[in-house]
């Protein structure tokens, strides 16, 4: 009804929020509070516009709220987010919003240096978030008293302003908008890690291991399926299948899960076994090359070698930088192994025959805020705050929870 004034909604819903809070962090309202911040004007009206967003929260038991700086909200023109920003895409904003509302309350000032914390956040709509409880974002402290966050396409963000206590939660202050984690294959372009993109649509497995809720996904880099060649890439699509089956687990398990001697049921029915040695992590032979990848239905974890579950024993020589490959006949390539099996949706080259049956094969159905354009380079590694390269998927952030 338009009678209501946004303060009104706001009113009865903070005033709901905090008689059904146990523990109140502070006594100011949230409107009063982001009122007086001269750098939160822009996120302030967003919010205005959108009440709804703020009429959930009497469900939660205290929340934390990342709230982007005026700052942030300049970046958007170089950003994916531009388009639905500018068309005033409600569903897009909306839901963009609530991944910046952490469920609880969690204090900078409670971080432990060095320890990432994936806290759930407000986004649950089943067409971005297939985890259970609430799509997260991480949160760590770095050295010199640096509070960063992790989202989407591992873009970050850096807090700014910390522990701004209300009536029923904290709002951080961030330096850029968080993005909502994306599905497997965009998510795998822009990590470079198109060889395994790849393979999962020979093995014909893009689908399930996309739409499956809550999965880890031990995501070997190219390099590790060009020293494979021949004995991989000739294998028949069963072969291949089982394969991607093996470097998938039915339950998402950050790093913080990955301790020594841990073994994991994977998906293809083998274990696989996490070893530490020194600073190092391994995943059977393979290192732990990066962690923590968010995706729009779990994790992704890199590793540097290609897991094989007729050897699932297969130990690491910490000794040596570069672990030999667990496949018989590995001899190394120059091409991308399995990336034209990548079936091409933009600006495609016509050919006489097609060069791969992958392309009749359907696609993931995740949504999410980007559109993806198959390609077999791939786009650049993770990205770091702030707008580097105006396009693609250049993150507005990232986002870290606060613990």
């Amino acid at each position: 009804m338009r009678s209501y004034s946004w303060r009104g909604l706001l009113a009865t819903s903070l005033g709901l929020f905090a008689a059904g809070t146990n523990a109140q962090t502070g006594t100011t309202d949230l409107g009063t509070l982001l009122a007086g911040q001269k750098n939160l004007t822009t996120f302030n009206t967003l919010i205005q516009k959108y009440p709804e967003i703020l009429l959930q929260l009497p469900s939660y038991n205290g929340v934390t709220i990342l709230a982007p700086n005026n700052d942030a909200f300049n970046k958007i023109p170089y950003s994916s987010l531009n388009d639905a920003f500018k068309a005033n895409n409600q569903d897009v904003i909306t839901n963009v919003l609530e991944y910046h509302i952490l469920q609880g309350t969690h204090l900078a000032a409670q971080l432990v240096p060095g320890t990432p914390t994936f806290i759930p956040t407000l986004l649950t709509s089943p067409e971005w978030s297939n985890v259970t409880g609430g799509q997260v974002v991480q949160n760590i402290a770095q050295a010199g008293n640096v509070v960063v966050f992790v989202s989407g396409q591992g873009t970050r963000s850096t807090l700014t302003q910390a522990d701004l206590k209300f009536t029923g939660g904290v709002v951080q202050i961030i330096d850029s908008l968080l993005i909502p984690p994306t599905n497997i294959t965009q998510t795998t372009q822009a990590f470079n890690l198109t060889s395994f993109e790849g393979a999962l649509y020979a093995g014909d497995k893009i689908n399930s291991t996309s739409n499956t809720k809550d999965v880890t996904i031990f995501a070997p880099n190219n390099e590790a399926f060009q020293v494979l060649g021949p004995a991989i890439s000739s294998m028949t699509s069963d072969q291949i299948a089982e394969i991607m089956d093996y470097h998938t687990v039915d339950q998402i398990v950050y790093s913080t899960g990955l301790t020594n001697g841990t073994k994991l049921l994977s998906a293809q029915g083998e274990n696989i076994t996490i070893r530490h040695a020194g600073n190092n992590v391994y995943i059977n032979s393979a290192q732990l090359l990066q962690a923590d990848i968010l995706i729009a239905n779990g994790v992704i974890h890199m590793i540097d070698n290609v897991l094989n579950p007729q050897g699932p024993g297969a130990k690491p020589n910490p000794a040596i930088t570069s672990q030999a490959p667990v496949y018989a006949g590995a001899a190394s390539v120059t091409n991308l192994p399995f990336t034209s099996d990548i079936p091409c949706s933009t600006k495609c080259p016509v050919t006489a025959t097609p060069s791969s049956s992958a392309a009749a094969k359907a696609t993931p159905t995740s949504t999410s805020v980007f559109t993806s354009s198959s390609k077999g380079v791939g786009a650049p590694m993770a990205r770091e705050t702030g707008l580097h390269a105006a396009g693609l998927m250049v993150a507005l952030g990232g986002a870290v929870m606060l613990l």
